[in-house]
């Protein structure tokens, strides 16, 4: 019975050291992907559009890294901004109908490209434990800046992206449900 116990105990602790994997989709007021009718505050001249590349964003609970892969401009497949960038950041806590402060600084980390061509970021950052609720819940937004939208350009909250199993749970159970309420009738 005791290495029962054990054997139990070591596998709970095995199974607490896994990691679960989040992955994030960017969104905002404009819709998906990072794009100027994002912007609270709004933008001007010719703003341009960016979303998601590659392997995408995605965040580690275990060792706290987010893993960032954005880019705009047209050699990215979306439309160029009106200059370079001039920062980048994620901000929290902030809705998608609100601003926020700067969180984590982007634009001097390696993985930044500034070309408002063929612009993007792709690399990896710590987020703080202070910080994983909010980004979990869609707090933290990315932004870049150029100089003809010092505010912000192009911007996407981070919303998490549900497993598969969830919505196909949630489906067969709304399923169950409603056969159940059929066969009472």
């Amino acid at each position: 019975m005791k290495k029962l116990l054990l054997a139990l105990g070591l596998s709970s602790l095995v199974l607490q050291a896994q990691a679960t994997i989040f992955q994030f989709d960017l969104m905002g007021l404009a819709g998906t992907g990072l794009l100027p009718g994002n912007e609270t505050g709004g933008t001007t001249g010719m703003p341009g559009t960016g979303g998601e590349v590659g392997a995408g964003i995605f965040y580690d609970d275990v060792t706290d890294m987010l893993t960032l892969n954005v880019a705009w401009g047209s050699a990215n497949g979306f439309v160029n901004l009106s200059g370079n960038t001039t920062a980048g950041h994620l901000h929290g806590n902030g809705t998608q109908a609100q601003n926020a402060g700067v969180k984590y600084g982007l634009n001097a980390l390696p993985g930044w490209n500034s070309s408002a061509s063929a612009g993007g970021f792709n690399g990896t950052i710590s987020i703080l434990a202070a910080d994983e609720a909010a980004l979990l819940n869609g707090l933290l937004y990315f932004n870049a800046h150029t100089a003809a939208n010092p505010g912000g350009e192009i911007r996407g909250n981070l919303v998490v992206v549900p497993e598969p199993s969830v919505v196909v749970l949630g489906v067969l159970g709304a399923g169950a449900l409603l056969f159940r309420l059929r066969r009472r009738q």
